[in-house]
């Protein structure tokens, strides 16, 4: 019999008990937070478990991660756009947040306050996997002609 469990924090990761003969296989949401899986896999490996881990996180999210964190480091304010429902936009979000305290997550330019933001400041703007370009251009065009 096989069971299936989401492990998806540090908390659970230590928590998380298996049989002595168990085998495990540890699986990445595509869309994961990279470092936060390895550190999930680093938890539950300390424990001797028989694992066999397949990371399926997709290259083009986690460059896109990287990116967006070096970004946030360096902005004074980050836009993060995607979809409210997007797994991929949410941890993107997530990520600038932990570099930049003023970070916005949005939709769509009507859900941006650009009187929010300082003009001498340096202003990063990311964009979920499936956020249309379109959407991205006008973002980036009002941002860049307010300041």
């Amino acid at each position: 019999m096989s069971r299936t469990c989401i492990i998806d924090s540090a908390e659970k990761a230590e928590k998380f008990k298996a049989d002595d003969n168990e085998k495990l296989c540890v699986v990445s949401q595509t869309t994961f937070n990279y470092k936060k899986f390895e550190e999930l896999v680093e938890i539950i490996s300390k424990k001797g478990y028989n694992i066999d881990i397949r990371n399926t996180i997709c290259n083009a999210t986690e460059e896109r991660q990287t990116e967006a964190r070096a970004i946030a480091s360096k902005a004074d304010a980050m836009i993060v756009i995607g979809g409210r429902s997007s797994s991929n936009t949410r941890k993107l979000y997530e990520i600038c947040k932990s570099e930049c305290e003023d970070t916005y997550y949005i939709q769509t330019l009507r859900d941006l306050d650009l009187y929010k933001f300082n003009s001498e400041g340096c202003i990063g703007i990311t964009a979920g996997a499936s956020t249309p370009n379109n959407i991205i251009e006008e973002v980036y065009s009002n941002v860049r002609a307010k300041f």
